[in-house]
Protein backbone atom coordinates (compact mmCIF):
# COMPACT_ATOMS: atom_id res chain seq x y z
CA UNK A 1 0.00 0.00 0.00
CA UNK A 2 1.37 3.48 -0.80
CA UNK A 3 1.64 6.15 1.41
CA UNK A 4 -1.28 7.96 0.85
CA UNK A 5 -3.19 5.00 0.85
CA UNK A 6 -1.95 4.53 4.53
CA UNK A 7 -3.04 8.44 5.41
CA UNK A 8 -6.27 8.21 4.04
CA UNK A 9 -6.75 4.80 5.95
CA UNK A 10 -5.76 6.30 9.30
CA UNK A 11 -8.23 9.44 9.11
CA UNK A 12 -11.24 7.09 7.80
CA UNK A 13 -10.14 5.06 11.09
CA UNK A 14 -9.36 8.20 13.23
CA UNK A 15 -13.04 9.38 12.18
CA UNK A 16 -14.78 6.31 12.60
CA UNK A 17 -12.87 6.24 15.92
CA UNK A 18 -14.12 9.67 17.34
CA UNK A 19 -17.88 8.74 15.58
CA UNK A 20 -18.22 5.42 18.11
CA UNK A 21 -17.01 6.90 20.80
CA UNK A 22 -19.83 8.03 22.24
CA UNK A 23 -21.51 5.13 22.32
CA UNK A 24 -18.51 3.23 23.66
CA UNK A 25 -18.29 5.79 26.53
CA UNK A 26 -22.44 5.39 26.90
CA UNK A 27 -21.77 1.63 27.45
CA UNK A 28 -18.74 1.68 29.68
CA UNK A 29 -20.37 4.01 32.27
CA UNK A 30 -23.39 1.74 31.91
CA UNK A 31 -21.12 -1.52 33.14
CA UNK A 32 -20.13 0.57 36.13
CA UNK A 33 -23.69 1.30 37.38
CA UNK A 34 -24.47 -1.73 40.58
CA UNK A 35 -27.82 -2.29 39.90
CA UNK A 36 -30.45 -0.53 38.18
CA UNK A 37 -33.10 2.39 39.83
CA UNK A 38 -36.61 0.74 39.40
CA UNK A 39 -39.60 3.25 38.15
CA UNK A 40 -42.33 4.69 40.72
CA UNK A 41 -45.45 2.49 41.19
CA UNK A 42 -47.91 5.24 39.50
CA UNK A 43 -48.51 7.85 36.85
CA UNK A 44 -51.73 9.89 37.89
CA UNK A 45 -51.17 13.31 36.25
CA UNK A 46 -50.40 14.38 32.91
CA UNK A 47 -48.34 16.72 33.56
CA UNK A 48 -44.28 16.80 34.45
CA UNK A 49 -43.71 16.47 38.27
CA UNK A 50 -42.98 19.90 39.38
CA UNK A 51 -43.78 21.90 36.41
CA UNK A 52 -47.16 22.20 34.64
CA UNK A 53 -44.88 21.37 31.05
CA UNK A 54 -47.05 18.24 29.33
CA UNK A 55 -45.47 15.32 29.13
CA UNK A 56 -46.59 14.76 25.19
CA UNK A 57 -43.61 14.44 22.77
CA UNK A 58 -41.16 13.57 25.02
CA UNK A 59 -37.64 12.47 23.07
CA UNK A 60 -35.42 10.06 24.74
CA UNK A 61 -31.78 11.08 24.70
CA UNK A 62 -29.05 9.10 23.13
CA UNK A 63 -25.60 9.06 23.46
CA UNK A 64 -24.52 11.47 20.20
CA UNK A 65 -27.28 13.87 20.95
CA UNK A 66 -25.71 14.09 25.01
CA UNK A 67 -22.36 14.48 23.40
CA UNK A 68 -23.45 17.51 21.51
CA UNK A 69 -24.85 19.51 24.39
CA UNK A 70 -21.32 19.78 25.38
CA UNK A 71 -20.35 22.24 22.70
CA UNK A 72 -23.39 24.00 22.90
CA UNK A 73 -22.93 26.76 25.65
CA UNK A 74 -27.38 27.28 25.78
CA UNK A 75 -27.49 23.55 26.26
CA UNK A 76 -28.73 23.62 29.94
CA UNK A 77 -31.36 26.30 29.04
CA UNK A 78 -32.64 23.88 26.69
CA UNK A 79 -32.92 20.50 28.77
CA UNK A 80 -36.82 19.74 29.05
CA UNK A 81 -37.89 18.84 32.52
CA UNK A 82 -38.21 15.21 32.04
CA UNK A 83 -34.44 15.12 31.16
CA UNK A 84 -33.44 17.10 34.63
CA UNK A 85 -35.58 14.72 36.28
CA UNK A 86 -33.83 11.96 34.63
CA UNK A 87 -30.71 13.59 35.78
CA UNK A 88 -32.14 13.70 38.82
CA UNK A 89 -33.12 10.07 39.42
CA UNK A 90 -30.24 8.69 38.42
CA UNK A 91 -27.98 10.80 40.55
CA UNK A 92 -30.21 9.74 43.78
CA UNK A 93 -29.79 5.95 42.45
CA UNK A 94 -25.91 6.80 42.71
CA UNK A 95 -25.89 8.63 45.47
CA UNK A 96 -26.95 5.18 47.31
CA UNK A 97 -23.94 2.78 45.55
CA UNK A 98 -20.98 2.84 46.86
CA UNK A 99 -18.20 5.87 46.51
CA UNK A 100 -15.84 5.67 43.48
CA UNK A 101 -13.81 8.39 41.52
CA UNK A 102 -14.99 11.71 39.97
CA UNK A 103 -14.53 10.60 36.45
CA UNK A 104 -16.76 7.31 36.77
CA UNK A 105 -19.39 9.31 38.96
CA UNK A 106 -20.16 11.51 36.11
CA UNK A 107 -19.43 8.56 33.16
CA UNK A 108 -21.78 6.42 35.33
CA UNK A 109 -24.46 9.12 35.86
CA UNK A 110 -24.79 10.62 32.44
CA UNK A 111 -24.86 6.99 30.93
CA UNK A 112 -27.81 6.52 33.77
CA UNK A 113 -29.71 9.64 32.64
CA UNK A 114 -29.64 8.42 28.93
CA UNK A 115 -30.58 5.46 29.86
CA UNK A 116 -33.33 5.74 32.13
CA UNK A 117 -34.41 8.68 29.22
CA UNK A 118 -34.90 5.34 26.95
CA UNK A 119 -36.26 2.60 29.12
CA UNK A 120 -38.94 4.55 31.30
CA UNK A 121 -42.04 6.63 30.02
CA UNK A 122 -42.07 10.41 30.93
CA UNK A 123 -45.16 9.16 33.66
CA UNK A 124 -42.53 6.86 35.33
CA UNK A 125 -39.44 9.79 34.78
CA UNK A 126 -41.82 12.12 37.01
CA UNK A 127 -43.52 10.38 38.99
CA UNK A 128 -40.35 8.57 40.98
CA UNK A 129 -38.68 12.44 40.59
CA UNK A 130 -41.51 13.40 42.47
CA UNK A 131 -41.06 10.25 45.08
CA UNK A 132 -37.30 11.17 44.72
CA UNK A 133 -37.82 14.87 46.63
CA UNK A 134 -37.09 16.28 43.37
CA UNK A 135 -39.76 19.06 43.06
CA UNK A 136 -38.78 20.45 46.65
CA UNK A 137 -35.37 20.95 45.06
CA UNK A 138 -36.04 21.95 41.83
CA UNK A 139 -38.17 25.03 43.82
CA UNK A 140 -35.80 25.97 45.90
CA UNK A 141 -33.59 27.12 42.64
CA UNK A 142 -36.46 28.23 40.45
CA UNK A 143 -37.12 32.44 40.87
CA UNK A 144 -40.84 33.14 40.43
CA UNK A 145 -41.16 34.30 37.04
CA UNK A 146 -37.33 33.84 35.97
CA UNK A 147 -34.67 31.44 35.02
CA UNK A 148 -32.99 28.68 37.45
CA UNK A 149 -30.50 29.70 39.83
CA UNK A 150 -27.14 28.64 40.08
Amino acid sequence: MRAAGKAWLSVVLLAAGIALLPGLLYLLGLAMVEGWPQPADRAPSGVAACSGEPRMGFQPMNPWSFTTRFFDPGALKKATDIEREAFWVARRHLMRQPQHDMLRWHLSSSALTIWITRHWSAAQIADTARKEDFCRAWSKRRVPGGPMKR
